[in-house]
């Protein structure tokens, strides 16, 4: 709690100053899922040819699976790939199609990890979980109502322990909020020694809880 009191601005404009904090916690309501997959050719029109017929089955396996497509995004790019066995050698053109997907189910998600792991993404395919945006305006709401009645609470006791009596509110200080940070767990599919495709156990989908954090300072007059 930070506590300024000014008796040097008169007895009508001394204030105190408080803090209220308080946090809320909820299980993430939307899953982002970041697959990415290569292709090398002899040009990069061909190289961009193979993965785009990987990387569209991808896709069209998702939306299939119950993935909204206005909610996937794809980019494919193309360069020299230069982890070569020999580097006297000229490298072959390299392309990468990426795709993000976002779900806001965690049957769904789940779902498509089950699927993702059997496609040998370069990178990894659990999803970043999150809050919708209702959802973390909902907590953010919860939070600040919270963090208000300890701003509150906190300024009559320093006021019933200094032996001053609070008057109104003068002023509400709150910052923006950064909301939460996601987090992921990376999967890679396998494959065994002569290069086939493993037998593959989808991770479960576990996604726990999140904390939203919300500080307000509330500014009071004293009387």
């Amino acid at each position: 709690m930070l506590l300024i009191w000014q008796p040097w601005n008169g007895l009508s404009s001394r204030t105190i100053v408080v803090s209220g904090q308080a946090s809320v916690k909820a299980a993430p309501d939307e899953f982002t899922f970041y697959p990415s997959y290569q292709a090398s050719a002899i040009t990069e029109t061909a190289a961009i040819t193979a993965v785009s017929k990987k990387g569209n089955k991808v896709v069209n396996k998702l939306i299939s699976l119950g993935v909204e497509e206005k909610k996937i995004t794809t980019s494919v790019n193309a360069d020299r790939y230069f982890a070569v066995k020999d580097s006297s050698e000229d490298t072959e053109p390299t392309a990468t199609y990426s795709i993000t997907a976002t779900v806001d189910n965690k049957d769904l998600a789940q779902k498509v990890l089950d699927y993702l792991v059997t496609t040998s993404p370069i990178y990894g395919v659990s999803p970043q979980s999150n809050f919708a945006t209702e959802t973390r305006k909902d907590l953010e709401d919860s939070a600040r109502k919270l963090a208000l009645a300890d701003a509150k609470e906190r300024a009559e006791q320093t006021a019933e322990e200094l032996g001053i009596k609070l008057g109104k509110v003068v002023e509400i200080s709150e910052p923006n909020w950064g909301g939460v940070i996601p987090l992921g767990v990376e999967e890679r599919a396998s494959t065994d020694s002569s290069g086939a495709p493993e037998t593959v156990t989808s991770p479960k989908l576990l996604i726990g809880e999140q904390e939203v954090t919300y500080q307000i300072t509330v500014t009071y007059k004293i009387r």
